[in-house]
């Protein structure tokens, strides 16, 4: 998206105006879920032009620097303005004198305003709005990087960020003109969709109207609400990016490599994204193709490093140092690749794994209930790492449209005398949330319903072809199809729901499709390209498969997420919500 460098320097231009409001030199105080978003968009030697002398990490300690001025850089959460308030009334109490300032991200909300009023700093502390919303992780995928979104909307029912959403579609329409047509599907998507609308018409009606009213390059946008797919999220991934998510953990594009990948003493950041060759080509690829790969690419370097012995003129030795360069990066970038895949390979040679990929499996294609049960209740009683039971227990639920009584009451004792009584209330907002249920009679069974009207399941997964895959089923190592992306595909390829509406109904009362007045695409004009906007998260598995719907069907997406998630994260959101 060419447009993403226009957004960086937009916000970018933002923040710096901020900061040179505040004369003289200042101390930013940042939000630890801010530092790495930062990053996409200035560095610290940038910030020293803007008067930033040091910056320091929010938490509890106390902050000992006699600079004047200090700037709190925050997501507005009630706890990290408790921290905030808490050092400002310290200081106070000290006879220490500062100037306070706090941008808050997107945008102050009426919580953390009323905290400052509570305490008697609305004058004390100065509030500004840093509106950062869209950041571009790589050309085709943006995200509001909200990493609360899940907890928010789906165990809190805290709606504050349905406002951020909607303002992001209306900074889209800044950059892409007026979106014609909107499809989607799910309560959260609702909510953002009459947002939406209202701060469209707010902006068209005001002085600030800025988007271009001209021929739209956005052909539609797919409103996905997570909590129609809560069965994708939970399967192990098997692409390359999804693993390294899971045994990693990707933050804000950037992943961390220590000494058992790189050899290095230091650990390693590395920013993951198109702009290297190395892991373009390999991210979305299936896990087992990912080696072989870059094996083919060390010879091809070693060709490239042998045409030294053909330099024999000044022209040729120019040409040859020129290309050294991009022979040695590209080197360095496979070699961290292949200690990447050595790890992921001992971390996943665990003697359990095959036992709970049999379970997934079986799960998915409604089948040996009885066996999954059983592997299940063995991983419990061996006390493997309580994450790996309960993702599993979820996953039987949400595909089999619950546990009959008798193996939820077994599976929830039994999970409970293992890992402790704290987990009882984990076990009810799950049931809450619909993941962890009894079966009802007669209650309708909507993923089996998805799985055999949208063909979810392949035919022949034995002999699947991971390596040159049919279909968006290789993300999971051949075993499924996930419904979200199916669900956007379908979307895409009928312009809305048309033939599958009455299955969507199945998963939420709300399903809609609108359009807008926009001026039309003529013959031989620009291609334009779709939107598929994930409300409440979306995986790097979902991402592969977009990317293989895009190339399959000669099409461009743009990804867009509330924030990135797996099961882990998603799980460990539901344990430690307080």
């Amino acid at each position: 998206m060419d447009d993403a460098i226009k957004l960086k320097d937009v916000t970018r231009s933002e923040l710096f105006t901020l900061l040179d409001g505040i004369s003289g030199e200042k101390d930013l105080v940042i939000d630890p879920q801010l530092i790495k978003v930062l990053d996409h968009f200035t560095n610290f030697s940038t910030l020293k032009k803007h008067g930033i002398v040091k910056m320091l990490r929010l938490d509890d300690t106390h902050i000992d620097s006699p600079t004047k001025n200090r700037v709190y850089l925050m997501r507005p959460r009630p706890h990290l303005c408790q921290t905030v308030i808490s050092q400002v009334r310290g200081e106070k109490k000290k006879k220490e004198s500062h100037n306070y300032y706090l941008f808050a991200v997107p945008r102050m909300t009426q919580a953390c305003n009323n905290l400052l009023e509570l305490h008697g700093l609305v004058e004390e502390i100065q509030v500004s709005d840093w509106p950062l919303d869209l950041i571009p992780l790589d050309k085709d995928l943006l995200s509001l990087e909200l990493p609360a979104a899940f907890s928010d909307f789906y165990v809190a029912g805290d709606q504050h960020d349905v406002r951020t959403v909607a303002q992001s579609l209306i900074t889209l329409q800044s950059l892409y003109g007026k979106i014609p047509q909107v499809h989607g599907i799910g309560r959260y998507s609702a909510m953002v969709k009459d947002l939406y609308q209202i701060l469209d018409e707010d902006q068209r009606s005001g002085s600030s109207f800025t988007y271009d009213s001209g021929v739209p390059r956005i052909d539609q946008l797919i409103l996905l609400d997570r909590g129609c797919d809560w069965v994708t999220p939970l399967c192990a991934p098997t692409t390359y990016e999804g693993l390294l998510d899971d045994v990693f953990g990707i933050q804000n594009g950037f992943v961390e490599f220590g000494k058992n990948v790189t050899g290095k003493e230091k650990p390693v950041r590395l920013l993951l994204n198109s702009s290297s060759s190395v892991y373009a080509d390999i991210r979305s690829r299936h896990f087992s193709a990912v080696h072989p790969f870059l094996s083919d690419l060390i010879k091809q370097l070693q060709v490239g490093y042998d045409r030294r012995h053909e330099a024999t003129t000044v022209t040729k030795m120019k040409a040859f140092v020129t290309e050294l360069g991009s022979l040695k990066e590209q080197h360095r970038a496979v070699e961290t690749h292949i200690g990447a895949c050595e790890v992921i390979n001992r971390e996943k040679k665990s003697k359990f794994l095959m036992k709970q990929l049999q379970v997934e499996h079986a799960a998915l294609e409604g089948t040996d209930e009885k066996e999954c049960l059983e592997v299940i209740e063995e991983l419990i009683n061996r006390q493997v790492t309580w994450l790996i039971p309960l993702r599993l227990m979820c996953l039987l639920s949400l595909a089999s449209g619950g546990l009959k009584p008798r193996a939820y009451q077994m599976l929830k004792t039994q999970y409970i005398q293992s890992y402790g009584y704290d987990y009882v209330i984990t076990l009810n907002r799950l049931e809450d949330m619909g993941w962890l249920k009894e079966q009802v009679e007669k209650q309708p069974q909507v993923f089996r319903t998805a799985t055999k009207r949208l063909k979810l399941i392949p035919r022949d997964v034995e002999n699947y072809d991971l390596a040159d895959p049919p279909d968006t089923a290789y993300v999971f190592g051949g075993a499924y199809c996930p419904l979200s992306c199916h669900l956007a595909q379908h979307a895409i390829l009928n312009n809305g729901w048309k033939g599958i509406d009455d299955f969507c109904q199945q998963l939420s009362n709300d399903v809609f499709t609108f359009s807008q007045a926009a001026s039309q695409r003529t013959t031989g004009a620009s291609k334009g390209f779709t939107v598929v906007y994930f409300v409440g998260g979306c995986t790097f598995s979902e991402v592969n498969a977009l990317r293989y719907i895009a190339k399959k069907n000669g099409i461009q997406i743009q990804i867009i997420t509330t924030n990135l998630c797996n099961a882990s994260s998603m799980l460990k959101d539901v344990v430690s919500y307080n």
